[in-house]
């Protein structure tokens, strides 16, 4: 069995959105705010036949899908920190050295989604192959892994749970910071 509460400002509509979803009346819903000041509590249940009927599909039963890693790119991110093929930009910067739409459809002219896919820290399944759709969470600008990507990779693959992803940009950023310090003056 789900629970589910509604929250929010006063005189924005809660109790009508609850007497909408459980079909009742149960929930006194007046133009002026507090109205509804005591919890109302309802069952709502979902008759699967009428819903699929409906909709055209089960309840809950959209497909889920989740970004993988792209074990091959993460490998290759790699080996191009280690031959210091690195911009070790600040935070932000990713927006101004990302490629463009068309600098992207040169490159895969040029190589391919092979190569393309190689950019990429994520592939998601739910699109075909040779679509731009499919690689997700770049890092780098096709010559150089850059810091600010993998800042940008990491902060939004942590935001949608991808965790082998948010590792590896964690795990590749910490590879530049050592190759950096290694390189450092004393």
């Amino acid at each position: 069995m789900l629970s589910a509460g509604i929250v929010g400002l006063p005189n924005v509509g809660k109790s009508t959105l609850f007497n909408a979803v459980t079909r009742t009346h149960k929930a006194p819903a007046e133009n002026y705010p507090f109205c509804t000041i005591s919890p109302t509590i309802d069952t709502l249940a979902i008759d699967v036949k009428e819903w699929t009927k409906t909709t055209g599909q089960l309840p809950a039963t959209e497909k889920i899908h989740a970004v993988q890693l792209n074990q091959s790119a993460f490998d290759y991110a790699k080996e191009l920190v280690k031959q210091g093929y690195v911009v070790a930009d600040g935070r932000g910067a990713w927006s101004q050295h990302q490629p463009s739409a068309e600098e992207e459809n040169e490159f895969i002219r040029l190589h391919g989604f092979g190569e393309y896919a190689k950019w990429h820290l994520g592939i998601d399944d739910a699109h075909a192959e040779n679509t731009k759709q499919r690689y997700k969470f770049p890092y780098g600008d096709f010559k150089n892994v850059h810091r600010c990507a993998l800042l940008a990779a990491q902060s939004r693959a942590g935001q949608y749970q991808h965790y082998d992803i948010e590792r590896a940009a964690i795990e590749l950023r910490e590879m530049i910071a050592t190759e950096n310090a290694g390189h450092q003056k004393p």
